[in-house]
């Protein structure tokens, strides 16, 4: 399954689980309905069920519809609610250090933005998850006891994992889930308070000689103990979506993560390690039990026989097969311990070749074989320490994109350079001129891979400095009136993933689910990309005639003339299905290719397409040589 099916998958999941919330919502109600009519009897009986049946449809619904919107936020309000810490890229801390160096390899290996990372310090079992409503705003959370007992290559397992989780659209799901699963046990949650209130309103009720209050206040209090008799019913319902939704999604990511790492020892000992430990993936958190869904191993929540998890025993069986049914027993390392990163990655290759991709792979786009995070470790180790701690500087980061969009035309940059002065300042100036010096001969795919470490530092700035921010990259885009679309491409993949982070973007819907209906918008990328891997206008329109031989509506050769056009058509594809999505990577790579192969600035070009649709694409590069660009 490659990436596109998998969000498809996960999408389709999404109807069926809101009918089984449906349905666990009419179980709810119809069980408030049969209290209300034992506890009030008589003749106001049957309006009392209506009303209560009103009442409790509507709080569940408000409630869940109250999560959803919070949960909108992205990955971070999850993690606050599980007492996560922010950990700021450039931590000079060991572990925290080694463990952000592992999610932003995987992030450049599977092109995506690097995610936040979370700690949860007073977490001592091993455990982690992933929360967001996509890839750009997305978190990863670990437990400190994940820190302190897992190796390197253990605790690269259980990330992996989670990246997983994130591109095939599980957590998505998982953040839908938490939603509504809130909705169910809401109501458990108020017959709680009613039953506290009340026990102690009747103490002060039998010191006072009115007694039909007395029994007013009885039959409330009846019927608070019996809401949360029945919010139990909610929880059960709760549970069993969740281990519906997530025990199968498990195995997969495991497998998932055995792919990219190429170590099923990594994850398989992170599992034995979870058994031989007393905390094993317990979580003391009160929210725990809302995300039990998302976390890498059980939480140890009660769950009344449906475990969110499948068992570790057939969990690791699943990845190493002569397992000998032994968990391993671990122990605090002793103090500093350990404090030397590994620097060199296993042997192994991407199998792509340097600076090309063969045409045969554009069928492959999105395929798990493609994702590998040595790939990663590869492009990280070749970026220098000095423009990685500016990537984790705010005011550097910021300037480092800006030397990204410089124009190289001496007459465009002189009036840039002048605007930059005036909008950011004379260091921010002169720092992004420096950028531009340093980073002109750079590869393709280091370049991205400097903007996805960038990401998280970015995500940090104020309100006002994203808006001057958004507005310097806008106007250095569009100062010299033409389409760069290399540079344009860059801009909205800043945008996008800092606007789901600052704008506080939900869940996307599809508008879009057959490629037939944006024909027109898809002949204008193709007709573009034609015209870029093509030497003469001849060999651009064999290429779009090719592409588009097959279409039910012939079109011209068209390039893009705005950037607001190019806009319009990114926006139509951004809300499409997955597999139209796939449908129009799979064109621009075919019409951009040139003597049956890619360039590596043509394939970056098309990563670059792809991520600012919401489709991140790995590199297709293994060996990255200084000067290609």
């Amino acid at each position: 399954m490659d990436f596109f099916e998998a969000q498809e998958q996960a999408r389709r999941k999404t109807k069926w689980l809101v009918l089984w919330f449906l349905l666990a919502v009419v179980g709810v109600v119809i069980a408030v309905d049969v209290l209300v009519f034992f506890l009030m009897g008589g003749g106001q009986a049957t309006e009392m069920v209506v009303l209560a049946s009103v009442v409790t449809a509507g709080v569940i619904l408000a409630a869940s519809g109250y999560k959803s919107m919070q949960l909108n936020g992205g990955g971070s309000v999850v993690a606050h609610d599980l007492g996560g810490r922010l950990l700021m890229p450039g931590s000079t801390d060991f572990d925290e250090k080694r463990l952000l160096n592992i999610v932003e390899e995987m992030a450049i290996a599977s092109g995506m933005p690097v995610p936040q990372v979370y700690l949860m310090d007073n977490e001592e079992g091993i455990n982690a998850f992933a929360a967001g409503t996509e890839p750009s705003n997305a978190v990863i959370g670990v437990t400190r006891g994940c820190l302190q007992r897992l190796s390197r290559d253990e605790l690269a397992g259980v990330v992996a994992h989670e990246f997983s989780h994130i591109l095939n659209g599980d957590m998505r799901l998982n953040m839908r889930l938490m939603g509504l699963v809130f909705g169910l046990v809401v109501i458990s949650i108020v017959g709680r308070g009613m039953v506290e209130l009340l026990r102690f309103q009747s103490l002060s009720s039998r010191r006072s000689s009115n007694k039909e209050g007395g029994n007013a206040l009885m039959v409330l209090f009846l019927l608070g103990l019996g809401l949360v008799v029945i919010g139990s019913i909610g929880v059960f319902f709760g549970r069993l979506i969740q281990a519906a939704v997530s025990r199968q999604r498990e195995y997969l990511a495991d497998a998932s993560a055995v792919q990219f790492t190429r170590n099923p020892d990594g994850i398989a000992g992170a599992l034995k390690k979870i058994g031989g430990l007393s905390e094993g993936s317990k979580m003391k958190s009160a929210k725990a039990i809302e995300a039990s869904h998302m976390f890498f191993s059980n939480g140890g929540m009660f769950s009344f026989g449906l475990a969110t998890h499948p068992p570790l025993e057939i969990r690791i069986r699943r990845i190493a097969e002569g397992w000998d049914g032994k968990f391993l027993e671990t122990q605090l390392k002793p103090v500093a311990e350990g404090r030397r990163e590994r620097k060199t990655p296993k042997k192994g290759g991407f199998g792509a070749l340097p600076g090309v991709l063969m045409m045969d792979g554009l069928e492959e786009l999105g395929a798990e074989e493609r994702r590998v995070v040595e790939s990663g470790e590869g492009i990280h180790r070749g970026l220098s320490e000095r423009w990685k701690e500016a990537s984790h500087d705010r005011e550097e980061a910021q300037a480092l994109v800006f030397g990204l969009l410089l124009a190289e035309d001496d007459e465009l940059l002189a009036g840039e350079v002048s605007f930059l002065k005036k909008t950011a300042g004379e260091d921010a100036k002169a720092r992004a001129l420096e950028w531009q010096t340093e980073v002109r001969g750079l590869h393709s795919a280091r370049k991205i891979a400097l903007i996805e470490l960038a990401l998280p530092t970015l995500r940090g700035l104020s309100e006002s400095e994203y808006q001057r921010f958004l507005g310097i990259t806008r106007w250095l885009i569009s100062s010299d009136g033409e389409v760069d679309l290399f540079e344009f491409m860059i801009q909205r993949v800043i945008e996008r993933h800092l606007g789901s982070h600052f704008e506080r973007r939900g869940f996307q819907k599809i508008r879009y689910r057959s490629f037939d209906k944006l024909l027109k918008e898809a002949n204008v990328l193709i007709s573009t990309m034609a015209s870029i891997g093509a030497e003469t206008e001849e060999q651009a329109k064999a290429a779009h005639r090719e592409v588009t031989k097959d279409w039910r509506q012939s079109f011209p050769l068209e390039s893009v003339t705005s950037h607001d056009e190019l806009d319009a058509v990114l926006d139509k594809f951004d809300q499409s299905s997955p597999l139209v999505k796939r449908q129009l990577l799979i064109a621009c790579g075919k019409a951009v290719a040139r003597d049956g192969r890619l360039t590596s600035r043509e394939v970056e070009l098309l990563r670059t397409i792809a991520d600012s649709i919401g489709c991140p694409l790995p590199p297709f590069v293994s060996e990255l040589k200084e000067g290609e660009i």
